[in-house]
Formats: structure tokens, sequence, C-alpha cells
């Protein structure tokens, strides 16, 4: 019995300090190519207020004149160009200290519509970045589809079903195009991470467009990678977190990018999943982190206080356990 009691609190002290070196201030030590080049979709996504920002990073492989790019969004979208390193910012702020020993505005508002086919709105045209954009609303999923096709978005048929998903729910539609005169990596044809883009809408929830992408999703599944900011840390279903902190202004001074981007304290939550074409059939809706409560809604095991008032509890309670064998 003393064998037995001892090798247990072995193993719970063990865990105990072995914890710090996995899950330092909340974060994994996570490798470069792991954040940039390995994931197929990165996102960065700053909710407050109902406003919601989201910067987008796809890859892409083949001739630049051959893009096209679909994004749906709850609401009238503002673009805005993001630079390139954003995600290399995004990656080196997420990388926890080593352990110790110790444990925005819409301008004059929503334009008038102009010309478009029956069905189909178009709202505006804009340059952004490299991206010819086209901001587009639609009754009728079948115009929609025969509107892209018109203007070189060679949309394919069994996408009608996904964009009525859309419709249905008078979401907006922002298309892009590389510009003719934009030339990536000095070349017309491209292999990899494509230039970051900003959209900026009005949500009553935290959401990111996923299941429009099952048009694209090769047979492996796609990887996204999401750095979320909002008031408080969260998740989505099957979702690995890698990270999560509260960030300040304070704390982006080595990270210009992002300090353009972020004016106030955020706690951010570094999530990743890998997703099969079957898991995309509907779009993400990041939610709050429930809390693991126990002795009375007292302890939260979503903190390190909590952890250790645990892993107390368990010692104590195998220790009165023993002396009652005894």
């Amino acid at each position: 019995m003393k064998k037995i009691f001892y090798l247990i609190l072995i193993f719970i002290m063990a865990t105990f300090c072995l914890a710090p070196v996995f899950l330092a201030d909340g974060g994994l030590f996570v490798p470069l190519y792991r954040d940039i080049y390995e994931p197929n979709q990165l996102a960065m996504i700053v909710f407050d207020d109902m406003v919601e920002k989201i910067i987008f990073q796809i890859d892409y492989e083949g001739d630049a004149e051959d893009f096209a790019w679909v994004i749906p969004v709850p609401g009238y979208p503002k673009l805005f160009p993001v630079e390139d390193d954003i995600f290399y910012e995004l990656h080196k702020l997420t990388q926890p200290p080593p352990p110790s020993s110790f444990g925005c505005g819409w301008g004059a508002g929503v334009p008038t519509p102009g010309l478009g086919d029956e069905g189909v709105h178009v709202w505006e045209e804009n340059q952004v970045g490299i991206y010819h954009t086209t901001t587009l609303s639609a009754t009728d999923p079948n115009s929609l589809v025969e509107w892209l096709n018109d203007n070189g978005y060679a949309f394919p048929a069994e996408g009608q079903e996904i964009l009525d998903y859309y419709v249905q729910k008078n979401w907006f539609f922002v298309a892009m195009k590389i510009q003719p005169d934009e030339i990536v990596n000095n070349s017309d044809n491209y292999t990899g991470a494509i230039q970051p883009i900003g959209i900026m809408f009005f949500s009553d929830e935290m959401v990111y467009p996923l299941k429009i992408s099952t048009l694209s999703v090769p047979s492996w599944g796609t990887e996204v990678l999401i750095y979320a900011f909002s008031d408080e840390r969260v998740t989505f279903p099957g979702a690995t977190e890698e990270y999560n902190a509260i960030i300040t202004p304070d704390q982006l001074k080595e990270y210009p990018i992002l300090q353009g981007l972020i004016d106030e304290t955020f706690t951010l939550t570094k999530l990743r999943k890998n997703f099969s074409a079957e898991e995309m059939d509907e779009d993400l809706t990041l939610i709050p982190v429930p809390k693991y409560i126990a002795l009375g809604s007292i302890i939260d095991l979503n903190c390190p206080v909590g952890q250790f008032i645990l892993l107390a509890g368990i010692f104590i309670f195998l220790l009165k356990t023993k002396k009652i064998n005894i």
C-alpha cells in the first residue's frame, strides 16, 4: 500500500513540476515553419463591441492571372491592406518566455449598390494591396454563380449550394483577383502564402467563414490557424489551443504591424485545427472557453492557482486515505 501511495504522489508532483515546460504562460513553443508555412489558412481576428476585423492569408499555387478568391461576411465589408509580416509578428508574440524554475469607422457608410446582373448587386470595386476587389450581395445563387463566371472567377457549378447558404443568411461577398500589373515574387506564377488582406464588418458573434473553403479543400484536409483577440479566451469545436494571454498595447512596441491594429487590451488565443472536407459544413463561431469549475464554483482549473489547489486537495485526500488504511 505504501508503494502505491508514493508512486501516485510522485506522479502527481512530476506532472505539476513539468507542466510549465509545456504550458508556460498558456502557450507552446512552436517552430516558425509550423506557424507560417504549414497552415493552409492563416487568420487574425479582432472582435470588439460587435465589430469584427479578420485578416486572411491563404496558400495559392498557380498563375497569378488565374487567382480568384471569394469571401462571404455577415455585414457590409470595409477592406484594408495588410503587410506581409503580420503573421511572423504573431508567431513571435505567441512564443512564451522560457519557463522559470517555479512553475474604427466606415466613413460615409454603406454605399448605394451599383449596376449588376438581375439578382446580384455590385456595391463597390477597389484596389486593396495586390488585389482588385468587388463587394457583392445577391438574392439568387444562380445569378451570383453566373456573375462570378462572367467576370473571370471560374466558380464551380457545385458551389451554388454553398453560395445559397450565404445568400439565405443575407451575407455580403468579397470577390478578389490579383491586379494584372502586380507581380508576385517577381513571377506570374506563385506557390505559397499570398499577401494577406483585412476585412472589417459588424457581426453579432465572432465568426470565421469556413464553409466556402470546402470548394477547394485538398483530400488530406485543410489546416487553419487562428489568432483571436477578444475580451476573453475563446475556442471552437475540436480546436487545439496553443497560447492564451492578456495582451496590452505596451507589449506590442516591438511589433509595428500589430501595434497599428491593436490599440487596447485584449485576450489573445491561438487556435489550430486540421479540417477534413466533412468537418467544414458550417462556418466557425468562436465562443468563450467554458470554465472548468470545482469546489462550489471556486476553483478555475484553467489557471495555475486552480491547478495548484486541485493538486493540494488530491495530496490531502491521499494522506487521509493512507491514515484510514493504517
